[in-house]
């Protein structure tokens, strides 16, 4: 297995006064990292993962606290980092609560829900105690039947989830005592949302999630298509989203602050920072922001002044996604943290 050697590994490193992360200076390629070659980047952190199998694939932040949650797909394992910090701890282990495996989460109000991909199985967690509030099962299993991808929370306290085979999207609601309960907010036959079915990556459909502040919307990202679609919250209005051709390659997850939309792109290694319009029919590209540390990264959230994205690095061997590659993945796996603007 290629491994990164003692001197690159943020979480353990090297400190001249503060946390300084080792990360490449040209972008990542197998052969470069099986020769160790690495230098330090002077803006950005490498927050490294324990354990060679993470394969990590979602980040959600905690504004109030610099904190920020990532699950690993192979076995379920939810991680806690911190701000600047290069490490993570474990916030709930592998197994837990039946939970093997840990796409697409999003964190609001003490609450952390996550998404189970093909177990067909959400969870939604006290982020002050660690303990489970609510676990559903959508009556689905198998990759062929359920792919539950991502999930936001909207303004009125439910979180919404893709299913990126399934032409689907839930929602888990606040029910009595605190708890939740999971329905099936609307279905996609019929509106400009086309599933395809197909193995592999051309049949992953709807992926990223984001919702807008006001509670009246929701944007959703069809991966097989390059597309964005407004979804109305009130009217379940689908309407695809305007966007000059070629802007997007492969989104997946997805960050929204104010009229920004940050897009976490797999192939071209890229996030691509989109302007929506008022009424988030039409967007456009402000800029793209590429990183030599990203390695087939999957999803990003903004955090202060800081963009974390989380290099899931599932075009390698091993990787429980719809895609693979011939190399073994670069351990220890990381999340990076680099300037926002």
């Amino acid at each position: 297995m290629i491994r990164r050697s003692p001197s690159v590994i943020a979480s353990a490193a090297i400190a001249v006064g503060s946390a300084l992360a080792l990360v490449l200076t040209d972008p990542i390629s197998h052969e470069a990292l099986a020769q160790d070659q690495f230098r330090p980047h002077p803006n950005a952190i490498l927050h490294s993962f324990p354990g060679a199998q993470v394969y990590p694939e979602s980040v959600a932040v905690d504004p109030s606290t610099d904190t920020f949650f990532v699950g690993s797909v192979k076995d379920g394992t939810i991680f806690k980092g911190k701000l600047g910090s290069g490490k993570f701890e474990v916030f709930s282990p592998a197994g837990a609560d039946g939970r093997i495996m840990a796409t697409g989460m999003f964190y609001a109000d003490n609450r952390l829900v996550v998404a189970g991909r093909q177990t067909g199985q959400v969870f939604v967690y006290d982020t002050q105690t660690g303990r489970l509030i609510s676990k559903f099962h959508n009556g689905l299993e198998g990759v062929d039947q359920t792919f539950l991808n991502d999930t936001t929370f909207a303004a009125d306290g439910s979180a919404y989830v893709t299913d990126s085979v399934n032409p689907v999207l839930y929602r888990v609601a606040p029910a009595a005592g605190g708890k939740y309960e999971l329905q099936e907010f609307l279905k996609f036959e019929g509106t400009p949302v086309k599933y395809v079915k197909a193995p592999g990556a051309p049949g992953i459909n709807v992926n990223g999630i984001v919702a807008t502040a006001d509670g009246r919307f929701l944007i959703i990202a069809k991966r097989n298509e390059n597309a964005l679609f407004r979804v109305d919250l009130k009217s379940k209005e689908i309407v695809p989203v305007d966007l000059p051709k070629d802007t997007l390659n492969t989104p997946d997850g997805m960050f929204m602050q104010g009229n920004t939309v940050y897009v976490m792109q797999n192939l071209p290694k890229a996030v691509a920072v989109l302007k929506v319009s008022p009424d988030l029919t039409k967007a456009t590209l402000e800029r793209s922001i590429p990183h030599p540390t990203f390695a087939f990264p999957t999803s990003v959230a903004r955090l202060k002044d800081k963009l974390l994205v989380v290099s899931a690095q599932f075009d390698t061997k091993g990787s429980p996604a719809a895609v693979t590659g011939d190399h073994l993945p670069v351990v220890p796996f990381w999340v990076s943290e680099i300037p926002a603007e």
